[in-house]
């Protein structure tokens, strides 16, 4: 009973996977539109909620997902609160991001919120994937016996996802900081940094689904 339990937990968190990808491709979607001149303001803000609702959902799989982890592996470090509040960092960067692409979406100075949004972001992604490492790390201790295709794959795709969304925030952030400077075409850089922060959360959602997809081969 408890294995069924386990493995249809993991099946609802793996869901938040798809989320990512589908708010990462909503996102590159309107980031494109927008770059080619089809109401851009509107939809950079409208861009700026999905994608920001996207990062919330997916701070909560990863925080959900870590507390089910340590429990297994009874991971009593001194790591474990700093390690829950960087995942609480990443719901309240993701909410805050939302609401203020609903300002903007209001007129409310869209031409500073959206790329404060966008910076906020980048932020948000850097530390997301870093605790989708770490969740991937207690994964790791939680496993027993040889390591599956699987559990290599999961591993990879860690790995890699880690390196691209580290540099996919910082380079979101960068352009976020250009565009809140009002220099030329700042629009066009806000719109482009949410084109890399969408494109950067699908390969999360995928990244994150094996993960859990590795977790449910081990109950």
């Amino acid at each position: 009973m408890s294995t069924m339990i386990q493995r249809s937990t993991y099946r609802e968190r793996a869901a938040f996977g798809l989320i990512d990808d589908i708010g990462g491709v909503a996102t590159v979607l309107l980031a494109v539109f927008g770059l080619a001149g089809l109401y851009a303001p509107i939809l950079a803000a409208i861009a700026t909620i999905l994608f920001g609702v996207a990062l919330l959902v997916q701070g909560r799989a990863l925080l959900a997902q870590y507390t089910q982890a340590s429990v297994e592996v009874a991971a009593k470090t001194p790591f474990i609160d700093s390690a829950a509040a960087v995942r609480f960092a990443v719901i309240l960067l993701g909410a805050g991001g939302a609401a203020l692409g609903v300002l903007a979406l209001l007129d409310v100075n869209s031409a500073v919120l959206t790329p404060i949004a966008s910076i906020i972001f980048g932020a948000g992604l850097v530390l997301s994937s870093a605790s989708a490492w770490h969740l991937n790390a207690v994964r790791r201790a939680a496993a027993t016996g040889e390591s599956s295709a699987r559990d290599m794959l999961a591993n990879q795709l860690a790995l890699d996802s880690f390196g691209v969304q580290t540099f996919a925030g910082l380079t979101a952030m960068i352009l976020g900081v250009l565009a809140t400077l009002g220099v030329t075409y700042d629009l066009t850089f806000n719109l482009v940094a949410l084109l890399i922060l969408g494109s950067a959360l699908i390969l999360k959602g995928s990244s994150l689904n094996a993960i859990l997809l590795s977790f449910m081969h081990q109950v």
